[in-house]
């Protein structure tokens, strides 16, 4: 796996999801996964420091704040690995 592509499909999406996500994060390009061959999700990073806001998009603004608002909620269920996380997709 080429960690610069910007798609993957949905197979090796859940084989390296950390590793997407690691990228995403790194570099702060989207990636896109397809499944049947159609766009399907897409993976892109919140995580960012806040003084960095300026020039964001507002709805990034608004994920990356609903985003701290779920972690800061103790009844917001998680997800503890990509295994799981695909189960309750039923994937």
């Amino acid at each position: 796996m080429s960690l610069s592509v910007a798609t993957v499909g949905m197979a090796e999406a859940k084989t390296n999801f950390s590793k997407l996500t690691a990228n995403a994060n790194a570099t702060g390009l989207p990636i896109t996964v397809f499944k049947n061959n159609k766009p399907w999700v897409e993976i892109r990073p919140l995580a960012t420091p806040r003084n960095d806001f300026k020039g964001m998009p507002e709805e990034t603004i608004k994920a990356i704040q609903e985003t701290e608002d779920m972690l800061a909620d103790p009844a917001h269920v998680t997800y503890t690995s990509a295994d799981d996380l695909f189960a309750a997709l039923g994937l």
